[in-house]
């Protein structure tokens, strides 16, 4: 049906322009004398121009841009306060049954999830491969081998440790995010093309899984990559003639947009664990399994495949304990303790999607060093290939970041076990007063 709106609607990107010849703005609203809270909430489509009934575009609608908003980033991209119905003729059209308006949101919503986790993924990725350049290019102080020789050439920073080590975090969760992201989406192609109706409940439902993750954990460590970016460069990070700063202050809507990470945290243990009575996350425990079982009978990665195991025990255990929590009345325990839970299963889910492309980057080694007369096993011989053999020296990168991650990001689930089972509900306890 058509209805006449009034309100406002903020935070709207790129609401007029004169890109396209008209503007479809989905908009919720309540419908006069329906219920208060989210239930009585209907959406609808309000456009630029109304339609003719010959499809022809008619007069402007009534809504005006009542500002545009000075951001802290993405200044390419105009956000923009909406004013509706100030004449008390903008018209719209239901989409969908009336009061069901969250539940069409929500729908669109996990889309665009998924697509934060890509943009976070982008501008990771972008600030990664400048601090790379950079590090390769800026020359400062000597090799530590040659650190108490006063004449000693300068190296490029990416000689030194502690620029080594960020370099090679940054790394691990930018090619963890891109596999990750991958995945989802293969996932979802899945879910519609499969002929088999299982394997598209199958694939569905580790879609709704993982969307929590793709959106919050890939958003909230991207910023971490960006900051991490940054300090490469040192001081000249943080100024504007460089690029990195501006990826930083890009990326950070990430984390807030298509609902905040605290929500997606909420949402991820207070319905997504939960759906079809938790098959949709056995189903995703299951393909990491596969994948853990698969690789534990290669020598080379068997150590990390134990230790994705063990972390994927873990993951299972604290969802048990969660579900055990709720069930003996202690709902809050889950609810307190939510974001530290979707920070703990992305680490696991990052490990194991870096333990597949390890593996599938170890077979390919291992043919590149037969080849060249090289055993698999020697690496000092495999780093001297990988200065002239671009694929070796990619598929080197591949197994390096597993290992990084494996060995000193996924420990910290262990923090998060104890800090959980500790049941410490201070965060809630607190009165407001005891803030300050």
């Amino acid at each position: 049906g058509t209805f006449r709106l009034q309100g406002t609607k903020q935070f709207i990107t790129a609401a007029d322009h004169d890109l396209v010849s008209n503007i479809i703005h989905p908009v919720l609203a309540r419908i006069d004398g329906d219920t208060a809270g989210t239930g009585g909430i209907s959406i609808f489509l309000v456009p630029k121009y109304l339609v003719n009934d010959d499809g022809s575009l008619g007069r402007r609608n009534d809504y005006t841009i009542g500002a545009i908003e000075e951001k802290m980033g993405l200044h390419g991209s105009a956000t923009c306060v909406m004013n509706m119905g100030d004449n008390g003729d903008c018209y719209a059209e239901l989409l969908g049954e009336e009061r069901q308006g969250m539940k069409v949101m929500f729908q669109l919503m996990n889309e665009a999830r998924i697509g934060v986790g890509v943009q976070s993924l982008a501008l990771s990725g972008i600030a990664y491969l400048h601090a790379l350049n950079y590090a390769k290019e800026r020359l400062q102080g000597s090799s530590l081998l040659e650190m108490k020789n006063p004449s000693a050439a300068r190296v490029p920073i990416i000689q030194h440790a502690d620029v080594r080590r960020m370099l090679l975090w940054m790394k691990a969760h930018v090619e963890g995010f891109r596999a990750l992201t991958y995945y989802t989406a293969f996932c979802e192609d899945r879910a519609h093309a499969s002929a088999d109706d299982a394997l598209r409940e199958k694939y569905h439902g580790i879609v709704e899984v993982l969307t929590p993750i793709v959106k919050a954990y890939c958003s909230d460590m991207a910023f971490r990559v960006t900051e991490l970016a940054i300090q490469i460069y040192g001081g000249y990070g943080y100024c504007a003639e460089y690029p990195v700063e501006q990826f930083l202050r890009d990326v950070k809507i990430a984390s807030i947009y298509e609902g905040a990470n605290g929500i997606q945290a909420l949402d991820l243990v207070g319905r997504k664990m939960g759906l079809k009575k938790g098959a949709y996350f056995m189903s995703l425990l299951g393909e990491m399994n596969a994948t853990v079982t698969a690789y534990k009978g290669n020598s080379a990665l068997k150590g990390l495949a134990d230790e994705v195991q063990k972390s994927v025990n873990t993951l299972a255990e604290m969802a048990m304990y969660f579900a055990g929590s709720a069930k003996a009345g202690k709902f809050l325990i889950p609810i307190g303790n939510a974001y530290p839970f979707l920070m703990m299963m992305g680490k696991v889910v990052m490990a194991w999607m870096l333990l597949w492309e390890a593996g599938v980057a170890q077979e390919k080694l291992e043919g590149i060093a037969v080849g060249k007369g090289i055993a698999p096993d020697d690496v000092l011989k495999l780093n001297a290939l990988a200065k002239e053999n671009t694929d070796a020296a990619f598929y080197i990168g591949k197994i390096a970041a597993a290992r990084y991650f494996i060995s000193h990001v996924l420990p910290e689930i262990d923090a998060a076990v104890k800090a959980i089972k500790s049941e410490d509900l201070s965060m809630i306890e607190i009165p407001d007063e005891g803030f300050g």
